[in-house]
């Protein structure tokens, strides 16, 4: 490869150079092994090897039980816990208001009634009235933001900052579009209103979609997004999941990220939605808008079904440029094999071949969507990438144990790999 980041040996100990980033139009990578083969070992030394890059890379975790948190105290991260019993992170309604937000929010809008109304045929009809209600809404929104009074008269005064909608501000606009005199229009938006009752006022999921209190934060480059609290509910789950991609095309889009290199690591993408064809197209298109920006999509599964069966995992696998494995059992690449002709009779063998060795080294099979490039390597994890993302609950302990005890997080590492070499 032409400018690697990181160094790996070969089966044979010859030198790899290696790299996610050697794609001329898109990046987006598939990771798919076996559990405990080493897979989020090997982003995360991927991860690592980014942010040597200049200007450093933006990088965002969504998962469940995080095991990246630890990566987090050593790069300055920023972690959002979801927890339905306190009050949410971020309102998917805050950001600058354009198209893309508005094509946002109009699908977010859309899920949320496909999701609790899942015999509800939701037409052209009712995603029109969605978008135009969300439209007066904001431009109500800045009339108000933007009017003051000076002298005791009521003046327009110019803002900068941002405007955030509540979902009540919506629902008052989506039924001001009624038509008393067309019943059509009646029919669409009383069904409407209906199906989002769940979301607005006193409904079960409204305080997820209301404003909260602004704070003034530090900028970060790495975000980890923990949602496993919210398993229990595939509803809150799925619109929260896709609040948080919201919430990333918003931070790549601030003026001081211009220019970044990022990458999205998933390692739950199902969270977006079983077999939705919805949440389908939201992929593509935020995949798609991911590329435009130079943020690189990372998903990882331990079931390659879930590349071919799952709606969102179909969009994920065909946006792809990098497909990379590890050890796998043999029924998973028979499975690969039947249903894509990425993998051939001699590089299925070579991934049915590849082995994880505890303490030793992970084996990896990489190729690139035009199979130009492809080719096994071997991966060991260093003590300190040990450290720096402890997979177990006794090398988590041990490592939160070191960084109270060292007010410098970097001595607390060294503290760690000297007493703790294996």
């Amino acid at each position: 490869m032409k400018n690697p980041l990181s160094l790996f040996k070969s089966r044979e100990n010859n030198l790899v150079p290696f790299s996610l980033l050697e794609n001329e139009t898109s990046n987006h990578t598939v990771v798919l092994a076996d559990t405990g083969s080493g897979k989020s070992a090997f982003v995360i030394e991927s991860l690592i090897a980014a942010k040597r890059m200049s200007p450093e890379p933006l990088v965002f975790i969504i998962d469940k039980k995080s095991s990246y948190s630890m990566l987090s105290e050593y790069f300055d991260g920023d972690l959002t816990v979801f927890d339905r019993n306190t009050s949410v992170p971020f309102s998917p309604f805050r950001g600058i208001y354009d198209e893309e937000k508005i094509a946002f929010l109009t699908k977010l809008i859309s899920s949320a009634v496909l999701l609790t109304s899942p015999s509800f045929e939701l037409e052209s009809e009712h995603q029109s009235a969605i978008t135009k209600a969300l439209k007066l809404a904001y431009l109500k929104k800045c009339e108000r933001k933007g009017l003051t009074y000076l002298d005791g008269k009521l003046v327009k005064q110019e803002t900068d900052e941002e405007v955030e909608l509540l979902m009540e501000d919506f629902i008052i606009e989506l039924g001001s579009l009624t038509d008393e005199k067309n019943e059509r229009s009646r029919e669409v938006i009383d069904s409407l209103l209906s199906k989002l009752r769940p979301f607005y006022a006193d409904g079960v999921y409204a305080k997820f979609f209301n404003g909260r209190e602004k704070k003034k934060g530090k900028s970060k480059l790495f975000y980890i997004y923990d949602l496993d609290a919210l398993d229990s509910d595939p509803v809150l789950q799925t619109l929260m999941t896709m609040a948080v991609i919201e919430e990333i095309r918003r931070i790549l889009s601030l003026p001081e990220n211009q220019g970044r290199t990022g990458f999205l690591v998933m390692e739950e993408f199902a969270m977006l939605g079983r077999n939705n064809p919805a949440f389908r197209d939201f992929a593509i298109d935020f995949a798609e808008t991911m590329r435009k920006r130079g943020c690189w999509l990372i998903t990882l599964t331990p079931r390659p079904q879930n590349y071919f069966e799952l709606e969102v995992g179909k969009a994920f696998w065909s946006v792809a440029s990098n497909y990379v494995f590890l050890q796998m059992n043999s029924d998973n690449v028979d499975f690969i094999l039947e249903k894509s002709s990425l993998l051939d009779e001699a590089t299925g063998e070579i991934v049915r071949s590849l082995k994880t060795i505890k303490g030793k080294h992970a084996e990896i099979f990489y190729s690139n969507k035009n199979k130009t490039v492809q080719g096994a390597f071997c991966y060991a994890q260093t003590p300190k990438g040990r450290w720096l993302s402890p997979t177990n609950a006794k090398d988590t302990r041990e490592a939160l144990n070191a960084l109270k005890k060292y007010e410098d997080k970097w001595e607390a590492l060294d503290y760690l790999v000297k007493n703790y070499p294996n």
